[in-house]
């Protein structure tokens, strides 16, 4: 498995977007449509500032991004592991890269937020070191936002 940083224009990239956006479609049906909305603006690619892609074999099968969110503070964003390719620690790769990363562009904490109903990813970051915390904007006053963050050594 290898992981390479990829421009945001990137087709295998934007091709695990493309999926993660559909399987959180389906996986927040309970979701008012009126919220749907509202995280799908937060999610866009063009406020990103990088992406990684994992790679097995030459097809992308996972995918993590970034997003400068205050001074020395970066915001993780659109983690996903293609589901036939979860259970060998991708996403836990995806996460360290990206730590590393921002650790040597300055950046001393790392924010981010998932679903209330996304576990997996809770258990995740929880393992990973990652602590509740508060709701930050944008998504103070969301229901179903759960936001975590890491300080980075």
């Amino acid at each position: 498995m290898e992981i390479k940083k990829v421009n945001l224009t990137d087709q295998d990239f934007n091709r695990l977007i493309r999926i993660l956006d559909n399987t959180l479609s389906s996986f927040n049906s309970d979701i008012q449509s009126t919220e749907k909305k509202e995280y799908h603006a937060f999610n866009s690619v063009s406020d990103l500032t990088d992406a990684f892609v994992a790679f097995s074999l030459e097809e992308a099968i996972g995918c993590v991004a970034t997003k400068h969110y205050a001074t020395e503070v970066l915001e993780m964003k659109r983690l996903f592991v293609n589901p036939i390719a979860r259970g060998a620690g991708i996403a836990t790769k995806l996460v360290n890269t990206l730590e590393s990363q921002a650790y040597s562009d300055g950046y001393k904490r790392i924010v981010v937020e998932t679903g209330k109903n996304n576990s997996d990813a809770i258990r995740l970051y929880t393992k990973m070191n990652y602590q509740l915390i508060d709701n930050y904007p944008p998504y103070d006053g969301l229901s179903n936002s759960v936001c975590m963050s890491k300080n980075l050594l």
